[in-house]
């Protein structure tokens, strides 16, 4: 059953209204110093990391009990509902330690396995991005439209890790597409999407993430006009790595990446 547009923009007003509730967290925590504690992936969790996702969680257990969840810290809860909360609290916490701006919280809402509902809050920032399906995305209110180059030598590319980028089998080939674009730089998380989704630039390369990490930047671009896949061109945020473009140079971005590769090897988020 395909959901009505009362129904999403229901789930799209809470979904903003309770990242933005949370950001008195984060932001409380952004000005302390912290230790993070070193989580068996080797990334770090702070206790802002646990405190917003446990509000994050409350909240939705209290408006929405029978919804399952996938949240970063705490794992999965399945349930038999159709819909599933996605939650990354802090997506940039090695930001976040340092005192960089470039972190967020973010939340989306899949149903029937598709995401519907995306929310990307950048509170040091001061910017909010979401998004809801058919139903376009804003920044601030503000309509996102992705921009309208068309040609890779004419984009402009963000990147995330390059450790995981310079490595086999994509390294070779994505040392070409930087050459072959007009400028690249490496903002990396949420708000290197947000350049991206904003129109400010035409592609992103995420070689390694979770679902968590990317799954209302999925909803945000697509209603923003632009596409989302994996590096191998399948629509899913569960292939551990992504990328994000305007949709005009999505295929050639694909076709350099994979030219003359033996495996179709991915690379699978801890």
């Amino acid at each position: 059953m395909k959901l009505k547009n009362k129904q999403l923009e229901k789930l799209l007003d809470f979904a903003v209204s309770t990242v933005k509730k949370s950001e008195a967290i984060t932001l409380k925590y952004y000005t302390k110093k912290i230790k993070p504690r070193i989580k068996d992936n080797l990334t770090p969790v702070t206790v802002a990391d646990i405190k917003c996702e446990e509000f994050i969680l409350q909240k939705i257990k209290n408006k929405y009990p029978t919804h399952s969840i996938h949240a970063e810290e705490s794992g999965i809860a399945e349930s038999l509902s159709d819909f599933k909360w996605i939650i990354d609290p802090i997506d940039g916490t090695k930001n976040y330690m340092r005192k960089y701006p470039f972190w967020g919280t973010l939340l989306a809402l899949e149903y029937q396995g598709e995401v519907v509902i995306g929310v990307i809050s950048m509170p040091s920032l001061n910017e909010m991005i979401c998004a809801a399906k058919g139903m376009g995305c804003y920044s601030n209110n503000k309509k996102c439209k992705v921009s309208k180059i068309t040609a890779v030598k004419d984009s402009y590319l963000i990147h995330g890790g390059l450790d995981y980028m310079l490595t086999e089998p994509y390294k070779n080939n994505f040392l070409q597409l930087i050459s072959r674009t007009n400028y690249n730089r490496g903002f990396g998380d949420c708000h290197g999407h947000s350049f991206i989704i904003k129109g400010q630039s035409e592609m992103m390369i995420d070689p390694h993430v979770a679902p968590y990490d990317v799954a209302p930047m999925k909803i945000c671009i697509e209603e923003a006009g632009g596409r989302f896949t994996d590096l191998n061109g399948n629509c899913s945020i569960y292939n551990g790595n992504a990328l994000v473009t305007n949709g005009k140079v999505h295929d050639e971005v694909l076709k350099i990446l994979n030219q003359n590769l033996e495996s179709r090897e991915v690379y699978k988020s801890d």
